[in-house]
This record gives C-alpha cells, structure tokens and sequence, in this order.
C-alpha cells in the first residue's frame, strides 16, 4: 500500500466514503482508512426510511464502497490512533495506526462516526453479550417473541426500536419523548439505573419522575452515552462542550488542511442523507484547499 496521499479518509461509514469518493473523482490520490469494513453503521441497518428505494444499509454500503473504489480510492484497514501536525499548515499530516502503518497526507477528513454507547453502569461488563447489545440488526433474533428494551430516542435508535419490533415479543423504549416512534413500540420517559438477572439479562431499573419501575428485558440496545470517536486527533482542534468536533459550512476544523464529517462532527443530525451530504461538500472542499495551495 502507498504511504503518501493527498487526502487521507479516517473512517469509511456515509460521509467518510462520499468525502473520499468525490476527492479522488477530482484527480486526487486518495486513502480511506476503517478498523472495520466499509459502510459503518449502515452495515447493521437493515431497514432505513430516509433514502429513496427500498435498499437497506448493506446494500447502500456496497454501492457506496463500489463508487469509491471505482473512481479510484485506496482502501485500507487499520485503527487510527494518533493524528500529528503538519508544520503549522505548510506541511503533511501523519496519520498512524495501531499496528504501526504511517500514511501522509496533505489534507485529512475525520469521518469516524461516534464511539459505542454506554449506560454508565458499573454492572455493564457483566452483561454484555448476555443481554447488552448495540446491534438490532444482529443480535435482535436472538430475542425473538420477548421483551426488549432500547435506551434511548435521538439518532439511529427509532430505526432499532422500528427493527426489533418486528422479531421482539414487546419493545419498550426508554428516554426522552421522541419526534416519532413505530407504532407498538411503548416509550417510557427516563433513564435505566440498574441491570438485573442471574443468568444473563431478566431485568431493568428505570428511574422515571423520582419513582424507580423494574422492566422485564431479555436484551437492552443502548444508544444512550454515546461519544465522538476521535480520541486521536490532537487537543488543540476546536470542540464543543459534548466532544464533537466543530467546523463550518465546509466540514473545515480549527487546523488547516483537516476537515469533519458524519456524526463526529457538531450539530450532525444522524441522518443517512445528511452524512451523504456532508461528505460531499467536504469533498469539494477539500479539492479547493489543495488546489490553492499547489
């Protein structure tokens, strides 16, 4: 694999994909780098409502994977872990990753989507694979005909809540009043302080209006606690007070030459056509900076 591009891609869900896909389309040499396969989050969504068709995240995560590949990007595998300076803005970013690969790069866009969620519970490492998950898409049939919970409104959750429902016997979702949720699908306003069960997950404490209610629950999908995956980039890059990285219309940061994308950035709205969108404009931008800088 070459080391030296002229946009490095970290992350290669939506946006990340888009941002590189329309880089290298302009002319540049483009590398787009996952710890995992390309698609992100889509990869585990089987039903999605914001897109036009019927295709679900794999498929879409294909095309998208097809579209950069072809139009010329190189696609590599491995975990970022630092993110170096580039001179104060005249020279290359170094990305590196666990394994020790090191990839140069005159522009850099972050696109690495957020970190996991979390309940915040000491009691979490017990139970996960036992009841803790954050994949409807894999892990729902394993609950087929009973009770499940999903912590949390905001973001891909709704689309979770809309999935299980479909294998689950009953489906409680627990958070702040949403915009929308499916149909049966019950919502209860609170927070879970507490997992219970001997062998695996029976049971959950909701803290509802100052009174605590026990829920029965085979499973809990969280999507509550969740954070900016960008523990590598450095800490003089702007943030806002919940981790995201800020930028401007452009999907440009506080540094020169790196630039955000997806749900890693402030003010993401975890829409699929909106990560599209953003990888797009990051795209073009990143193809303006470079040119004024040749």
């Amino acid at each position: 694999m070459s080391t030296s591009f002229d946009v490095i891609v970290v992350g290669a869900g939506p946006a990340g994909l888009t941002a590189a896909t329309g880089a290298a389309r302009a002319g540049l040499k483009a590398l787009c780098l996952d710890k995992l396969a390309p698609g992100g989050a889509l990869i585990n969504l089987a039903e999605l409502h914001d897109v036009e068709g019927d295709a679900d995240g794999p498929q879409i995560a294909s095309k998208l994977t097809d579209e950069a590949t072809e139009a010329g990007v190189e696609l590599g595998f491995g975990e970022v872990v630092k993110l170096t300076g580039n001179g104060g803005g005249s020279g290359p970013w170094t990305v590196e990753t666990a394994d020790g690969e090191r990839h140069t790069g005159r522009a850099v866009v972050i696109a690495t989507g957020l970190a996991k969620g979390t309940l915040g519970l000491p009691e979490e490492a017990e139970y996960d694979g036992r009841g803790l998950s954050h994949c409807a898409s894999c892990d729902g049939p394993l609950y087929a005909g009973r009770p499940v919970v999903v912590a949390g409104t905001e973001g891909w959750a709704p689309r979770e809540a809309a999935e299980l429902q479909v294998v689950a016997g009953d489906v409680t979702v627990i958070g702040k009043p949403a915009a929308a949720l499916p149909d049966g699908v019950h919502r209860l306003d609170g927070r879970i302080v507490a997992l219970e069960g001997a062998d695996g997950l029976q049971s959950v404490v909701v803290e509802s209006g100052g009174a605590r209610k026990t829920i029965p629950a085979s499973a809990v999908f969280v999507y509550v606690g969740q954070s900016p995956a960008a523990e590598f980039v450095p800490e003089t890059l702007a943030r806002d007070a919940a981790g995201h990285i800020v930028v401007d219309e452009g999907g440009r940061t506080s540094a020169a030459m790196v630039f955000a994308v997806g749900d890693v950035r402030a003010g993401a709205r975890h829409h699929l056509a909106d990560a599209i969108a953003d990888g797009q404009r990051a795209g073009q931008a990143v193809v303006a900076a470079l040119k004024e800088t040749s």
